[in-house]
């Protein structure tokens, strides 16, 4: 899911200084096979040192020294990946990494040419859950009895759903990433909300929105700008209605029924009838560009990935900082719901280097770069202990709502055919918004088009 944001550039040096010097740093340096650095009189780190403080030593053993893994990623994944896991991994087995990226929203078009030409040119790739559920059977190679079970069985139920399609698994998650809510206090204040007392239900976050909005602000933003953003945007919200969307065998599409009208004409009051959504939003297609507006000051309150509260904490990202608040999502039915935005990595099936790319997808899963994903980029782990971690939530406060969170549905309902499905969801609910189409009308159109993309899915795939 190609919508988080990245702060500057980290160096590693700074990343392992953010993510916590001391315990955490001896942490990763020992598990990559290094001493740690020992200061200078005058507690400077040694001369002649790695980036992370340290050299290995030459005695260490490195399994893969000599090879050679090319990973295939995206831009926003620079700065964590590419910049510290990588090192570490580097560190540890001695295998040279070679780094392609390309922009998120190009990754789909990419992986269809892979498919069509089995290229063997990279050997991990990004994947997320709608990718995975798309390109599992054909790109990504099947590590349901490949990968070591304890590794398996110590992820998060919500990481491990998002990698597995069909009964099998098709890569390995680096987090646990979901929405959350988060609010401004001072905005709160000024519109006499107390932001030691966030919305319950989705009557008092509409509620608090009208106090939030007028003279030309509005309380919140919700994306609609792309299949994708405005796909999420609904079921971000439909997902605290207690209905499914799709049925297990992702053969058949049930949304026009109450509980997809629930959901539709909630967007239609917030961005229609009471005008507490920003009208911006439908040319909004990420949360990057979302998080910016609330970091300014201009928004109330949203929906957020909790990476967006260390943002919201970084002078040089945020003028809110000490301002933001996080708690669970207020929901229409039930008392919450989310959406995943869960991201990790495959091994290609073509690639003729799978040994290394099996150890690249243990290295993510390792405590060590887990406590990084956690405590220094600000995503939740995919690693149960980790994500259970005294020190990781004390580290990272926006974890107990993620925690809290996890009690609810928050299905991305990744499938093969998601982008062509989206497509439709994302038209309709632009029909709601523009005055061109009730709740209901919008919901038979998205119901009877949805339901012939999946017969014609299915039909080809027979």
């Amino acid at each position: 899911m190609f919508d988080q944001q990245t702060p500057e550039p980290f160096s590693r040096r700074r990343f392992l200084r953010l993510a916590g010097v001391g315990t955490l740093g001896t942490l990763v340096l020992a598990a990559c096979g290094q001493a740690p650095p020992t200061a200078g009189p005058d507690g400077a780190a040694p001369a002649g040192g790695s980036p992370g403080g340290a050299s290995a030593p030459a005695s260490v053993s490195q399994p893969f020294a000599g090879r050679e893994l090319t990973l295939f990623s995206a831009q926003h994944h620079g700065a964590y990946v590419r910049d510290v896991y990588v090192p570490l991994f580097t560190e540890r087995t001695g295998a040279k990494v070679n780094w392609v990226e390309v922009g998120g929203g190009d990754v789909e078009a990419k992986y269809a040419v892979f498919v069509a030409s089995q290229d063997a040119s990279a050997d991990v790739l990004i994947a997320w859950e709608a990718i995975n559920a798309k390109y599992g059977p054909t790109l990504f190679e099947d590590i349901t009895t490949s990968a070591k079970p304890e590794l398996i069985a110590g992820l998060t139920p919500a990481s491990k759903r998002a990698f597995t399609f069909l009964d099998k698994q098709y890569g390995m998650p680096i987090d646990t990433n979901m929405a959350i809510f988060m609010w401004n206090s001072e905005l709160y204040e000024t519109a006499g909300l107390d932001p030691a007392s966030p919305p319950q239900s989705w009557a008092e976050f509409m509620d608090h929105s009208k106090k939030l909005s007028g003279d030309g602000k509005y309380a919140t933003l919700f994306t609609l700008g792309d299949a994708n953003s405005g796909f999420v945007t609904f079921i971000s919200i439909y997902n605290s209605t207690g209905g499914t969307l799709l049925s297990p065998d992702l053969r058949t599409l049930t949304v026009d029924d109450q509980y997809g009208l629930m959901a539709m004409e909630a967007i239609h009051d917030m961005f229609v009838v009471s005008k507490v959504a920003d009208p911006a939003g439908v040319t909004v297609a990420s949360s990057i560009e979302q998080g910016k507006i609330f970091r300014a000051g201009n928004m109330g309150h949203y929906f957020a990935f909790p990476n967006h509260f260390v943002l919201a904490e970084t002078p040089d990202q945020s003028q809110i900082v000490g301002k933001a608040r996080t708690g669970i999502i207020p929901g229409l039915a039930l008392r919450s719901g989310s959406v995943n935005g869960l991201e990790g990595y495959a091994i290609n099936r073509f690639s003729g280097n799978k040994e290394l790319g099996m150890a690249f997808l243990e290295h993510i899963v390792s405590p060590d770069v887990q406590r990084l994903v956690a405590t220094g980029w600000g995503r939740p782990p995919a690693v149960q202990a980790i994500f259970d971690d005294a020190e990781v939530l004390a580290r990272a406060p926006q974890f107990a709502a993620v925690k809290e969170q996890t009690g609810y549905p928050s299905p991305r309902y990744g499938s093969p055919y998601y982008t062509d499905l989206a497509t439709i969801f994302v038209e309709q609910t632009l029909a709601v918004v523009d005055g061109s189409a009730s709740p209901q009308e919008a919901l038979t159109r998205i119901q009877a088009d949805g339901q012939n993309v999946i017969d014609d899915y299915w039909a080809k795939a027979a």
